[in-house]
């Protein structure tokens, strides 16, 4: 027959799997559901950032393409000069030389030399900035188109705005080698503060010994170069709307898609969320950076319109350009509407097919979980007896475990009385057996029967007293409170200091005045359990010196009891099992292994303290010695608290 609470269990056996199937099923289903979900959401986001990152390095590699480009220019371009003002000199070299041939056994050499000077006078080139000079190889000057006035004058002394004398480089250079270049540095007369690098190339006409020569401003030749390279630049396109432009120092737009850019100024150019577009460009490129920057694109080639624009900027530090291009985001929006579309699409089969799938199975799995439901519920009368049976059992054994616990108990309990009661009831059986002596065979003295009254009434009193400290000793105590170390350990003194002394051992205490909080009888019996441990070690050995120490540590946060012996230690291959449940080292007849178990609940649950066990060999009265170190660590309190 059935109880009513069986009954339901039957039912919750029977309904509970088909309910929880059904439940499983659309919680998987909407998690799958969830799932797709978030697996759209992080597609877009992908396609965001691969987007973002797949641009980002586009540009990055079509800006670096340009400064490589420039470098290279730049780089090439002092060779270029020299090639050019070379062909320059071989050039008025060779026009000297035929002039020489021609008239060489025609005419005097000052009529040839005036010839020569009237041919190479009026030569220009290099937008008219070149000419050529000659001079003698004892320094003076033949030809100079610029500053006639220098004509037959010595230039050895002339100097260059570095201080190097020019003239006599050149010819020391000439007596080495017969064409040589020279790097001088002056200023211009449009720009007197700097100084600006000039090579020449000089060559030596040795029927009259005279250097042929010509100059050119590196700077000068390098504008020429960035008018070539900024063309070039400005022909550079890539995806639909890609370009690249270029800024100087100024501000000055010199190469731009917009073709009525170039050429402005614009500087205080900035976007319709005030980013100051220009300057912040010129801030990148200028201190030596490169770095990306986002704003409102002026225009758009495509719509010719504003639009939000990722730009990567570089400079170029030689000549102070900020080169840059960009690319404009609503194409990411373009494309991740259209992706996101497609998507959608695919993602609302695949939930629908999910559906149908989900739907299924949940049929399949509610029958399954019906047909092992009428399972259990079989099975369920089956075992009930069996279980029934198990429970008898246990409860027999667990009956026979508490009292072999109480009778434990009880034995401790009577053995330490006994210890206790031991010498006080030989000292009163002492003194009656002499007061009956005295009243048999002498007369009796009546101070000393008065005497022997008092020491038999003192000595009841402790014994009666003994009985009071072990009865609060097994007194159960149901709430926490804050208790005094120094006073547990003279209750532990009290109960076990003379048991202790008949087995020989000394305990050495050190403990200071503090408070700890918790359940005081239960404690006491931890240090109890603890220094019989103690006590029953030394009985399996001899020692020549038995000590116990009992000191406490206290910091800002801990408070640390330390109880230690000199009974060798602990076996290292079990110290890791002493604090489990029914575990002894102890012979069966001694010891239930509870001891150790029961004190690290009642410290670690019932006080929120630790308590560890190790093997600490020390030294004491200069004497070496091994033992176990029991820890007890508990919060330190605040003093208001125990107040």
């Amino acid at each position: 027959m059935l109880s009513k609470k069986e009954i339901k269990l039957i039912k919750l056996i029977k309904y509970t799997p088909i309910f929880i199937v059904g439940i499983v099923c659309l919680i998987i289903t909407i998690l799958l559901s969830v799932e797709k979900n978030i697996s759209l959401n992080k597609e877009l986001e992908s396609l965001r950032k691969d987007y973002l990152e797949r641009n980002r390095e586009i540009i990055k590699n079509e800006v670096d393409k340009v400064y490589d480009y420039i470098s290279h220019q730049k780089i090439n371009s002092e060779d270029e000069l020299k090639r050019n003002i070379k062909t320059r000199v071989n050039e008025a070299y060779a026009l000297t030389n035929y002039i020489y041939e021609k008239y060489k056994n025609k005419e005097s050499k000052e009529q040839i030399i005036t010839r020569i000077k009237d041919s190479l006078r009026a030569i220009r080139f290099n937008d008219n900035r070149g000419y050529f000079y000659i001079n003698s190889m004892e320094g003076v000057n033949i030809l100079h188109p610029i500053n006639p006035e220098l004509e037959n004058h010595s230039l050895l002394d002339l100097k260059d705005d570095l201080g190097n004398f020019v003239l006599r480089d050149v010819i020391k250079n000439s007596k080495i080698s017969k064409e040589s270049y020279t790097t001088l540095y002056w200023n211009k007369p449009e720009d007197l503060k700097n100084k600006y690098k000039k090579i020449t190339f000089n060559k030596v006409f040795e029927p009259y010994n005279f250097i042929i020569g010509t100059g050119e401003y590196l700077n000068d030749f390098e504008n020429i170069e960035k008018k070539e390279i900024l063309s070039y630049i400005s022909t550079i396109r890539y995806d639909k709307n890609g370009y690249v432009f270029v800024i100087d120092e100024e501000g000055v737009y010199l190469s731009h898609v917009e073709k009525s850019y170039v050429g402005l100024n614009r500087i205080n150019l900035k976007d319709q969320n005030g980013f100051m577009i220009t300057k912040e460009i010129l801030n990148v490129a200028l201190n030596g950076k490169d770095g990306y920057l986002k704003y409102i694109g002026t225009i758009k080639p495509e719509t010719k319109l504003p639009s939000e624009k990722i730009s990567y900027v570089r400079g170029f530090k030689d000549w102070n350009w900020a080169i840059s291009t960009g690319f404009y985001t609503d194409e990411l929006e373009k494309q991740i509407s259209e992706k996101e579309f497609k998507i959608k699409d695919e993602y609302t089969n695949k939930l629908k097919n999910l559906l149908l799938i989900s739907l299924l199975l949940t049929c399949v799995f509610l029958v399954v979980s019906f047909y092992i439901s009428r399972k259990l519920e079989k099975r369920f009368y089956r075992y009930k007896q069996q279980v029934l049976n198990h429970i008898k059992h246990d409860r027999e054994k667990d009956t026979i475990l508490a009292q072999q616990a109480k009778m434990a108990a009880m034995g401790e309990m009577l053995e330490n009385i006994a210890h206790q009661w031991r010498q006080p009831l030989s000292s009163i059986s002492t003194i009656s057996t002499g007061i009956k002596i005295q009243y048999e065979y002498a007369d009796v003295n009546k101070e000393d029967v008065i005497k022997s009254m008092s020491m038999i009434a003192t000595t009841t009193k402790y014994l009666s007293q003994t009985i009071d400290d072990f009865r609060d000793y097994f007194n159960p105590q149901k709430e926490p409170t804050y208790f005094n170390l120094k006073t547990i350990f003279e209750k532990v003194s009290d109960l076990m200091e003379p048991q202790l002394h008949l087995k020989n051992i000394q305990i050495i205490k050190d403990i200071d005045d503090v408070y700890i909080f918790g359940m005081e009888n239960e404690f006491l019996q931890v240090i109890i359990n603890l220094l019989n441990n103690s006590k029953d070690e030394f009985e399996t050995k001899e020692f020549e010196k038995k000590y116990i120490f009992i000191d406490t540590k206290v910091t800002e946060d801990e408070i640390t009891v330390i109880l230690k012996d000199n009974a060798g230690g602990i076996d290292e291959k079990i110290i890791d099992k002493v604090f489990e449940s029914y575990f002894t080292t102890k012979h069966k007849s001694k010891g239930t292994g509870i001891g150790l178990y029961m004190s690290k609940q009642i410290v670690e649950k019932h006080m929120k303290g630790s308590i560890t066990v190790s093997n600490e060999s020390y030294i004491y009265k200069e004497k070496s010695y091994t033992g176990a170190v029991f820890l007890i660590t508990f919060v330190q309190k605040k003093q208001e608290e125990i107040i």
